[in-house]
């Protein structure tokens, strides 16, 4: 299975890419992580709508012939882990090419809101970006646990 995750932000740093190494190294072998990583367009001159315009121009250009997009937003339904991981199984089980979106420090714009199959929201709570996509692959990694009846998630 292919997934995609796009997002906005800076480059990561040390801990955070090794903190996602760690977890991608114990996914099944099978299961194939590409990273889309797009510079975010913050600029003091733009308003929040002017920034969001242009970082979803990117996504857009990202997203072309996607299965199933998942919207990571705070906006989005909250998924327990059992209930993401029935996610992944349904790819999976179609045999979908799965993208997960990730918004720069505004979100994202309601037309990329719109395409996706599912928006979801891990949380309640704001993340960092760089740190949600920690986050998001520890969940991906738990998801196989759960599917595999694995004792990660008790």
């Amino acid at each position: 299975m292919k997934c995609n995750i796009i997002s906005v932000g800076h480059k990561l740093s040390k801990w955070e890419l090794e903190g996602i190494d760690y977890y991608l190294k114990q996914t099944p072998g099978n299961f194939m992580v590409n990273f889309i990583d797009l510079k975010g367009k913050q600029h003091p001159k733009m308003s929040k709508d002017e920034i969001l315009k242009l970082e979803e121009e990117l996504i857009l250009k990202k997203l072309v012939n996607k299965e199933k997009i998942v919207v990571c937003d705070n906006s989005g339904v909250n998924l327990s882990s059992i209930e993401f991981s029935n996610q992944i199984q349904d790819s999976l089980d179609l045999n979908q090419e799965l993208t997960f979106v990730i918004g720069g420090s505004f979100g994202l714009s309601k037309k990329i809101i719109k395409k996706a199959s599912l928006v979801f929201s891990a949380s309640h709570l704001t993340f960092p970006h760089r740190l949600f996509k920690l986050i998001l692959i520890e969940q991906i990694y738990r998801a196989f646990s759960i599917l595999n009846n694995q004792p990660y998630h008790k």
